[in-house]
């Protein structure tokens, strides 16, 4: 699962500097959603203001040119564009982080960062994990932890949680964060490991069988990988997916992401009760009312089977070799 969380997290990451790339290239141009951001609210600074009126002056001359088809266009073709130094845009680049810290430490990630998190992180892993199944292994597994949708919630909540515990870490020293994401991560696997076992007699994955195993879920590489994961998340990925995730502007925003909230939670709830009748069917207790008899026959044996592909329950997973 880690593995998988580590991929994750280097995707990420490549977004992250690809949209810094681009940033880069909008601000030697003088054009791009950041550079028109910083404009707007008047955050340009004041050196680089004059050279970026050229530079987007002249684009317009060009692009007013090529319109009316005017004869001079040929020549302004010719011309090389003006572009804002390398200077210049460091500056910008200085500009932008300073709102965006600014706005940062105004804002604590709500219930509409949340959600959105969640979901993301939850449909990410899953496409990620089942590739790197039929990467590492050959397998096409489907490895989805709800019974309706393209989710496993388990990454949903590991990002969140990740983010609501190191949201107030994000300029503490790196050894602090590492230590809290490794302890917060081994938290995770060994809770949910047990929850899984003791309520629903199920299994997703073990450490048995590794030389560094600490219990059947937690294992010293992998607290490691926590470590790692954290830190790179509460320094780099965090603040800026927060940013860009920003606060909703409008009605719609909201009722979409309640709608996702809605849906989510009954999923989940739905989850929980056919892994309960699983249990009752393997204890041999019968249903009891409409709702179980209708669970039984709707989400039955092979139904979980086929669903829900890496889970084994009523029994223990191979050791690791």
């Amino acid at each position: 699962m880690v593995t998988i969380l580590l991929i994750v997290l280097a995707l990420a990451l490549a977004y992250v500097l690809v949209t810094r790339a681009i940033n880069a290239r909008g601000y030697r141009m003088a054009s791009g959603k950041s550079f028109r951001k910083l404009a707007r609210r008047g955050k340009l600074p004041k050196e680089i203001a004059d050279a970026a009126d050229e530079v987007i002056l002249d684009r317009q001359r060009r692009n007013s040119a090529r319109l009316r088809h005017d004869p001079a266009y040929a020549d302004l073709k010719t011309q090389p564009k003006p572009k804002l130094s390398s200077e210049q845009v460091k500056a910008l680049k200085r500009a932008r982080l300073n709102v965006r810290d600014e706005w940062l430490d105004h804002m604590r990630p709500g219930f509409y960062q949340y959600v959105i998190i969640f979901m993301v992180a939850s449909v990410a892993g899953l496409i990620l994990e089942m590739t790197w199944m039929l990467i590492s292994s050959g397998r096409t597994e489907l490895r989805v932890g709800l019974v309706w949708g393209p989710f496993s919630p388990l990454y949903g909540f590991g990002a969140c949680l990740l983010t609501m515990v190191l949201w107030n870490f994000r300029t503490a020293p790196k050894a602090q964060v590492f230590f809290v994401s490794a302890l917060l991560g081994g938290g995770l696997e060994q809770t949910t490991g047990m929850l899984m076992e003791d309520l629903f007699h199920a299994q997703s994955w073990t450490y048995i069988g590794l030389p560094d195993a600490i219990t059947q879920w937690i294992a010293w590489r992998f607290l490691f990988a926590w470590g790692v994961l954290g830190l790179v998340w509460c320094r780099v990925v965090m603040p800026e997916v927060i940013y860009r995730i920003g606060e909703p502007t409008n009605r719609r925003q909201i009722v979409i992401v309640s709608l996702m909230t809605a849906f989510l939670v009954v999923d989940m709830l739905a989850t929980v009760f056919c892994f309960y009748r699983k249990a009752c069917r393997d204890a041999g207790i019968p249903p009891h009312n409409p709702v179980e008899e209708y669970v039984d026959s709707k989400f039955n044996d092979e139904f979980i089977a086929n669903r829900f592909q890496n889970l084994v329950v009523g029994e223990d997973l191979e050791p690791n070799k």
